[in-house]
């Protein structure tokens, strides 16, 4: 799938429920407003042999994988090994990498260490993508015809400025015809999900050609125009309508329909 991206998160703390991981908010978001979808989001523990297999298969599904996490100082950072091994290629040092920790160590006037280099090494063959919020580089390496890996570091705003400052310009590069997203979304209270999928279901809005019929309370597709996604919670049901910008019309269709059958429900 040319228009679809992994994400693969590394890190056992993202499995032991102590910290959030946050990374499939902030990628999926952005791709949204490109018109490319996240369609896999995997997080696995600090292993090699977990590592290498969950790229490989994502590899398989999809040509743009990115991962996160495993780039530190420390023993249990091992994303870079299990990587090259993978690929069949060195682990270097990237000289425009290393240079900019020694200049954020010397601006805070910290020491210089084995440990802290560290965070410069890249794969053999892969371009450094230099990380303006953190020490540890990113990267982008090309493993074979047609696929494309980033592996970005782990921290909530160091993974967002790699993806706003390298990531988002290589894919608006690569996919320029991709149509962009727009969401519409309705609020509703007092009525539970399934009285709305019922509503819907028993009246006109199933009749119009343009439109689904609604049979579960799942979002689904018509023919890649449209999606229409029930997410409910906390005493209210939130409507989430999805379609590229050029769908605008149906868009504006479809809404009109849902404020006019759930006018009585309605958050505004």
């Amino acid at each position: 799938m040319k228009n679809s991206i992994e994400l693969i998160s590394i890190g056992t703390e993202l499995l032991s429920g102590r910290t959030l991981n946050t990374h499939a908010q902030t990628l999926g978001a952005v791709l949204s407003e490109i018109g490319l979808s996240l369609s896999r989001d995997t997080t696995i523990p600090d292993s090699i042999k977990t590592i290498q297999s969950a790229v490989r298969e994502a590899f398989e599904r999809v040509d743009i994988v990115i991962v996160s996490g495993g780039l530190g100082p420390t023993s249990d950072d091992i994303t870079r090994e299990a990587l090259a091994a993978l690929f069949n290629r060195d682990i270097v040092s990237s000289p425009s990498a290393l240079e900019e920790i020694k200049k954020r160590y010397a601006a805070r006037g910290y020491p210089m260490n084995p440990a802290s280099e560290r965070m410069a090494l890249i794969i053999e063959g892969a371009e450094t993508l230099i990380n303006s919020a953190g020490a540890a580089a990113a990267q982008r390496l090309d493993p074979e015809t047609g696929k494309t890996l980033f592996v970005v570091p782990g921290p909530p705003n160091e993974f967002a400025a790699v993806l706003n400052d390298h990531i988002v310009p290589w894919l608006r590069k690569n996919f320029p015809d991709a149509v962009p997203l727009e969401l519409r979304v309705l609020t509703t209270q007092g009525i539970g999900e399934s009285a709305i999928v019922t509503l819907l279901e028993n009246s006109t809005f199933q009749c119009s050609p343009a439109l689904p019929v609604l049979s579960e309370a799942e979002g689904r597709e018509l023919e890649g125009e449209l999606s229409i996604g029930f997410y409910p919670g906390f005493g209210r049901v939130e409507i989430r309508l999805t379609a590229p910008k050029k769908k605008a019309a149906l868009l504006d269709q479809t809404e009109r329909t849902l404020r006019k059958l759930l006018h009585d429900h309605l958050i505004d």
